[in-house]
């Protein structure tokens, strides 16, 4: 399927440029414009047929069948003859240090709940027409996410450590801050496709319609 090409092709061009510092994203949004331009050049590439195109599209807003509105960072529209069909991306940006400082971020519960969360709209995107296959796509140069034994009652529950075994599904309860404290997953996920270039950890997590 071309747009598992694109995505993947994208993902891995990124993902090398910035392990070798040809790229530095500070933060989700600077990888979510990075990452889009990859797209957006690789796009035309993928273009098969007549009457076909590719497009990127940024911050789509999306009201879900509950009633809940979400942003998307990425949407790959696919228009054919049969019509358009969207693949949503979520990204997460887990950097170490602050930006120009030396001062660790911290609140690594809060982005492991909330990578768990990206994947729970994920799915509910499917519930939209025409979503399909969606994807969650993570870098962080903190090998807490990765390493971390995530011990706590709140990291355990929402752990990404890459040797977790248990496959993720079904409902994650457990308060948190000021997050709601409840993810309800329908697929199945585990965490050991990190991949490790240089001083980064990266992750692609593909969401199918459960």
């Amino acid at each position: 399927m071309n747009i598992d090409e694109l995505i993947k092709q994208g993902w891995n061009c990124y993902t090398n440029k910035v392990a070798n510092g040809l790229l530095e994203p500070e933060n989700e949004k600077m990888m979510q414009l990075q990452l889009a331009q990859i797209f957006q050049t690789l796009s035309p590439i993928y273009e098969y047929r007549k009457l076909e195109s590719i497009k990127v599209l940024l911050e789509v807003p999306v009201t879900l069948t509950n009633g809940i509105n979400r942003v998307i960072d990425i949407v790959i529209a696919h228009e054919t003859k049969g019509g358009t069909t969207f693949y949503p991306i979520e990204l997460k940006c887990f950097r170490l240090y602050s930006r120009n400082s030396q001062k660790k971020r911290g609140a690594q519960n809060l982005g492991m709940y909330d990578y768990w969360e990206d994947i729970e709209n994920i799915e509910r995107y499917f519930d939209l027409e025409n979503y399909r296959k969606g994807y969650q796509l993570t870098l962080t140069d903190d090998p807490y996410y990765v390493e971390g034994e995530h011990k706590g009652s709140q990291v355990k529950v929402y752990s990404t450590n890459k040797r977790r075994r248990n496959v993720m599904t079904g409902e994650l309860t457990q308060p948190i801050a000021n997050r709601a404290g409840k993810i309800a997953i329908r697929g199945m996920y585990n965490m050991d496709k990190w991949v490790q270039k240089n001083d980064f950890y990266f992750i692609y997590q593909q969401v199918w319609n459960a």
